[in-house]
């Protein structure tokens, strides 16, 4: 089924020379591809040994007019493969599979947080795959091809397009969830002022994630209720696929689902935290202010400008005066102590209780 090469055998098939055609990929009865020519599209849909894949750039605007022109796609093919979108969506009418799935772009770099509408149309004999930007899921199923795997099917393409989107969610399913352990290390830590900017990232992502396993389980799962042909070969292999895929996104949706209670946990965990944290310095500002009201108190007495104040005309009166803000703070301080308002936890634990009532022994009668 797969045939390891170095080289890319389809690089001719970057240049299709047909405008607002990406590329035009044929393949024969045994899966291998091939470089298409312009004579494909208008074979398209016609009984033939193999398949061919037609890649368009929509940002062409000689795209529309060569779709509009390819017979054999319906018009809700047509649709899905030039109409503004805003949902992901699948259907399943007059032998055609058409529809959208969202998409992360693809970059120099690798695959970007940005996502974009992948647009196909699925028929005997032929797919029809449209994009505005890179799709990571369309680049990587190229790439694999050109290297020799063989593809049986349009179907079997367009399952080999959905599972790596699959994958690269699960990869950065994973990257959520490393953030998350990250997370929890800082909060474990103490250092939970580093965590709010790190964990509120995290649960962006993971929000963003989970709306698009959400989305895309939901349309992978139309699949599986097609009604045309319940006997008809294709619909059965369609059927199967659905079902594979399904399982396998379900598996990412039940992941998703687990770091999001992840992310509440941990976000549960910070705020109690950072609550404990407020208190304590709550409690530091409380002791501080408590046992500066005496001084206050001493300060504003010696600062009325009345007469007959005490040590007014005494020449060590700011002695006198710092003396007694010092003791009332002293007394202060001696009685917090004394009603437990400044002792720590252990403390607190180790003070002495009351005795409570004494326990009835075991055999005693009533």
């Amino acid at each position: 089924m797969a045939r390891t090469k170095t080289a890319d055998r389809l690089k001719d098939a970057l240049h299709a020379d047909t405008p607002g055609c990406l590329w035009i990929i044929r393949f024969d009865a045994d899966g291998r591809a091939e470089p298409g020519s312009a004579a494909d599209i208008d074979a398209l849909g016609a009984p033939r040994a193999g398949f061919v894949w037609l890649h368009m750039d929509l940002t062409d605007v000689r795209a529309r007019p060569l779709i509009g022109r390819i017979a054999t796609l319906s018009e809700n093919a047509r649709e899905a493969l030039c109409e503004p979108l805003d949902h992901q969506y699948l259907e399943y009418s007059e032998g055609l599979v058409s529809g959208a799935l969202l998409d992360h772009e693809r970059t120099l770099a690798g695959p970007a947080s940005r996502t974009d509408f992948l647009r196909f149309a699925i028929g005997e004999g032929f797919i029809v795959t449209a994009r505005r930007r890179p799709m990571n899921s369309v680049e990587s199923a190229r790439g694999r091809i050109g290297r020799g795997i063989a593809v049986d099917s349009p179907l079997a393409l367009f399952e080999l397009m959905a599972t790596d989107l699959v994958d690269e969610l699960s990869r950065m399913a994973n990257d959520v969830g490393d953030a998350f352990d990250r997370a929890e290390d800082l909060i474990i830590d103490g250092r939970c002022r580093k965590v709010r900017p790190l964990l509120g990232a995290a649960r962006r992502d993971a929000v963003r994630l989970s709306r698009h396993v959400g989305g895309l389980v939901s349309t992978l799962a139309r699949l599986e209720d097609i009604e045309d042909d319940p006997q008809g070969p294709t619909d059965n292999e369609l059927r199967e696929m659905a079902a594979r895929l399904v399982q396998h996104t379900e598996s990412l949706g039940r992941d998703m689902q687990s770091l999001q209670d992840r992310a509440r946990l941990l976000q549960d965990e910070l705020n109690a935290m950072l609550n404990l944290e407020t208190n304590d310095r709550l409690y530091v500002l409380t002791v501080v202010t408590t046992l500066l009201l005496p001084a206050t108190f001493v300060t504003g007495f010696f600062g009325m400008n009345l007469k007959n104040l005490p040590f007014a005309e005494s020449e060590e009166g700011t002695v006198y005066a710092t003396l007694i803000c010092v003791v009332a703070a002293s007394l202060v301080l001696l009685l917090m102590r004394r009603w437990g308002f400044t002792n720590d936890a252990d403390a607190e634990e180790s003070r002495p209780r009351a005795p409570g009532p004494a326990s009835r022994p075991a055999d005693e009668s009533f």
